[in-house]
C-alpha cells in the first residue's frame, strides 16, 4: 500500500474537471491489491473517497475529509472470452479501445472523454454519443467484483435480482430495503438505479462510489460492424434540425435508416467551431453529427442511398452537408463533435469564466416543448451560451457562458430550466451523474420522500456512510 500524506502529493487528487475547489484529505492510499484494499477497509473508520482518472465533471472524487484511496495501479487488461473482457477500474477508454482494435470486437459506450477510466464510467453510468442506439454503459456490464466499505467482497453478476438477498463471499447476506421510490424510464444517470426486475449489479452501476468499491469489471463487446456511416448535415434553421430527429426517431431501428448517433450543434457551437473547421457553410445555424453501423460491406451502398433519399425530402442543407468518405473523414468528424467542450474549456480557464452546464433530459413526449423552453429562456437571459450533445436522447449540453457580473443570472437562468425539467418528470443528470455539484438539483427532482427511500439503500450496504461522503445524498 503506498501512502502520500504531504500536501504537493495529495494536491492533484483534489482536482477534477469540475474545477470545483476546497477539497481536503489526510492522505491519499495506492493500494496494489485487493487484499491490501479490503485489509485498510477491515480496520478503517474515516470516510473513504474513490479517485477515478479526474475526469467526473461533479467533483465525486473531491473529498471535505477522509482518506482518498485511489485505484490506479488496478490498471490491468485482463481475460477476453466471446463478447466480453475483463478489465481493471483503472483501465482508460482509450486503452481498452486500443487493445480492442487488433480484435473483431469493440466496447460501444464512447463517452467524450477517452481518458476517463472505466470505474469512473461505471460509477456514473456515463454514455457518449452512440447511447441512442447502442445504449449506455449498465447495458455492457456483465460482471463486477466489488469491495464493501467494511472490506467485505461480493462478486456480481447478472441473474442476482435484489428480490433475492446479496450473498457476500464470507457468507453474509444483505437484504435489499423496501422503497417505492422508482428511477425515470429514459436515460438517467442521478441517483440510485432503482427499477423492477433490476439486478444488483445495476444498483451498484451508476452509485458515484457511494455503495462499494470496484476491482474488476467484465465488459460485454459487440462485433465490429463492417463499416461506419457518418456525416454532418447543416441546416439553415435550428428547428428543421429538431424535426429532422423527430422523423428519424420515428423509424428508429428501421431496415436502412437506423443510426446509434445524433448529436446537436447549434449555431453558438458552429461560430465556436468555425475558426477550425473553415468549411462549415457561413448560412448554417444548427448542425446534425450522424453515424450508423453497416454490419456487411454489401449493405453500405444501399444504406447511403437510403439517407440521400430520405434527406432530399428534408429541409437540410444536402450540398454543403459533409459525408465521410474514408476512416480519415470518420476522424475528423469525431473531432468535429469532441472539439466544442475543448474550446468552451479552454476559453473559460483563458478568461476566467465560470461555466455553468447542464445535463438534462426529458422523455420524447416533451421533445419539442423542451427545444423550446431553451431556446425562449436563454435568449431571454441575455447570456452567452453554446447547446449541443445528444439530441436523439433529448439530452442536451446547455454550457452557460456568464460574465463576471452575470453568476446570479447564469444560476437563476439554470434553476428556471432546471424546475421546467422537472415539471415534464425528467432528470437532472443523464449522464454526469450528481456527485457534489448537483446535488440540490437531485433533492429536488428525488423529492423529500424519495431521499429517505434512497438513504435506506445507503444504509443497507454502508451504514456508517463513510463510502463517498456527501455525493449524491
Amino acid at each position: 500500500m503506498i501512502r502520500k500524506t504531504d500536501h504537493q502529493t495529495i494536491a492533484p487528487y483534489l482536482k477534477d474537471a469540475s474545477n470545483y475547489s476546497g477539497g481536503c484529505a489526510d492522505a491519499v492510499l495506492i493500494p496494489e491489491t485487493v487484499d491490501e484494499l479490503v485489509e485498510f477497509l477491515q480496520s478503517n473508520s474515516l470516510p473513504v473517497t474513490i479517485a477515478g482518472a479526474g475526469t467526473g465533471l461533479t467533483a465525486s472524487r473531491i473529498p471535505h475529509s477522509g482518506v482518498i484511496v485511489s485505484l490506479e495501479r488496478f490498471n490491468a487488461i485482463g481475460e477476453t472470452g466471446e463478447g466480453w473482457i475483463d478489465v481493471g477500474p483503472a483501465v482508460s477508454l482509450a486503452d481498452l479501445q486500443e487493445h480492442l482494435r487488433a480484435t473483431s470486437y469493440y466496447y460501444p459506450p464512447n463517452p467524450t472523454e477517452t481518458l476517463a477510466s472505466i470505474g469512473g464510467t461505471v460509477a456514473t453510468n456515463a454514455s457518449g454519443s452512440r447511447s441512442y442506439k447502442l445504449g449506455v454503459t449498465r447495458d455492457y456490464v456483465l460482471e463486477a467484483d466489488v469491495v464493501l466499505a467494511d472490506g467485505k467482497t461480493v462478486s456480481l453478476k447478472r441473474g442476482q435480482p435484489v428480490s433475492e438477498p446479496l450473498k457476500l463471499n464470507d457468507g453474509s447476506q444483505i437484504q435489499f430495503p423496501e422503497v417505492d421510490y422508482v428511477s425515470p424510464a429514459f436515460k438517467n444517470a442521478a441517483g440510485y438505479y432503482v427499477r423492477p426486475g433490476m439486478d444488483w449489479l445495476d444498483l451498484f452501476i451508476g452509485s458515484d462510489g457511494t455503495l462499494g468499491i470496484f476491482t474488476r469489471l467484465r465488459l460485454k463487446l459487440l462485433p465490429q460492424p463492417a463499416q461506419i456511416l457518418s456525416g454532418i448535415l447543416f441546416f439553415n434553421e435550428e428547428e428543421n434540425c429538431w424535426r429532422l430527429v423527430e422523423k428519424i426517431r420515428a423509424m428508429k431501428n428501421g431496415p436502412r435508416i437506423s443510426p446509434m448517433a445524433l448529436e446537436y450543434f447549434d449555431r453558438f457551437s458552429l461560430d465556436k467551431l468555425r475558426p477550425k473547421h473553415g468549411a462549415i457553410p457561413g448560412s448554417a445555424r444548427a448542425a446534425l453529427f450522424f453515424e450508423q453501423d453497416v454490419a456487411r460491406d454489401e449493405d453500405y451502398d444501399a444504406t447511403l442511398e437510403a439517407w440521400f433519399e430520405f434527406l432530399s425530402q428534408e429541409e437540410v442543407s444536402l450540398d454543403d452537408s459533409w459525408f465521410a468518405q474514408n476512416e480519415k473523414d470518420i476522424k475528423r468528424f469525431h473531432q468535429f463533435r469532441h472539439d466544442i467542450p475543448i474550446i468552451i474549456n479552454e476559453e473559460n480557464s483563458r478568461l476566467g469564466r465560470t461555466k455553468m452546464g447542464t445535463d438534462m433530459a426529458v422523455s420524447n413526449e416533451h421533445f419539442m416543448e423542451m427545444m423550446q423552453v431553451y431556446q425562449n429562456e436563454l435568449s431571454k437571459s441575455g447570456l452567452e451560451y453554446v447547446v449541443f450533445g445528444h439530441l436523439g436522447d433529448n439530452h442536451l449540453h446547455i454550457n452557460l457562458l456568464p460574465g463576471p457580473q452575470q453568476l446570479d443570472l447564469a444560476k437563476t437562468t439554470y434553476d428556471t430550466l432546471v424546475e421546467q425539467v422537472l415539471k415534464w418528470k425528467g432528470t437532472v443528470s443523464a449522464e454526469h451523474g450528481i456527485g457534489k455539484l448537483k446535488k440540490p438539483y437531485f433533492a429536488k427532482m428525488a423529492g423529500d420522500h424519495g431521499l429517505k427511500e434512497l438513504k435506506k439503500i445507503k444504509q443497507a450496504l454502508d451504514p456508517k456512510n463513510l463510502l463517498g461522503r456527501e455525493n449524491i445524498l
